[in-house]
């Protein structure tokens, strides 16, 4: 993996990986009934009553595992295709945003998945501007002198296809190397 990708791609896995932790301490919350002295959130619990206040639990941890399992997943496609880092580092921003309705990985894992999008989004357009530069094919003319008439080759610079006329070579550039 290009050094220059990295940081993006390890800030949203840290990022996915402690919204993911947070989805799992919510998921232990949930499941071990602590002691009212020991659960930080009794005033909650008895203001909302044990049934509102379980569906609320429930609902979190819910948000809060889908949301680190994406991110993480998300990352790692941002690892794997580089090319659509744009696209991923979008995805990543709006479910690391999305997981604050599970805690956000402490707020820590939430912020960390922003700013991992945030650098993928910016750096693609670098990427872009790279590739668009090495892909503009040119058009050289060949000139070959026969005897009696003059014949003109005309051959495309990006894949050394010959055509006999000009109009052959622009219609070649256009369907093949700028996909119009």
């Amino acid at each position: 993996m290009d050094e220059n990708r990295s940081a993006q791609f390890i800030l949203s896995l840290a990022g996915g990986i402690a919204i993911l932790v947070g989805g799992i301490v919510s998921f232990v919350w949930l499941v071990v009934d602590f002691p009212p002295s020991f659960d930080p959130l009794t005033d909650l619990r008895n203001i909302t009553g044990e049934e509102a206040f379980r569906s609320f639990q429930i609902q979190y941890t819910i948000a809060g595992l889908s949301s680190g399992v994406a991110v993480i997943l998300t990352s790692l496609m941002l690892k794997r295709r580089p090319q659509e880092s744009k696209r991923w580092g979008i995805m990543i921003i709006a479910l690391s945003a999305m997981s604050i309705l599970g805690m956000g990985g402490f707020i820590v894992g939430m912020v960390l998945g922003i700013i991992g999008g945030a650098i993928a989004i910016i750096r693609s357009k670098f990427l872009e501007t790279a590739e668009e530069e090495s892909k503009k094919p040119e058009i050289t003319k060949v000139e070959v002198k026969a005897p009696e008439k003059l014949n003109m080759i005309y051959k495309c610079s990006s894949c050394d296809v010959e055509f006999k006329s000009d109009e052959e070579l622009k219609r070649h550039v256009i369907r093949m190397h700028l996909g119009i």
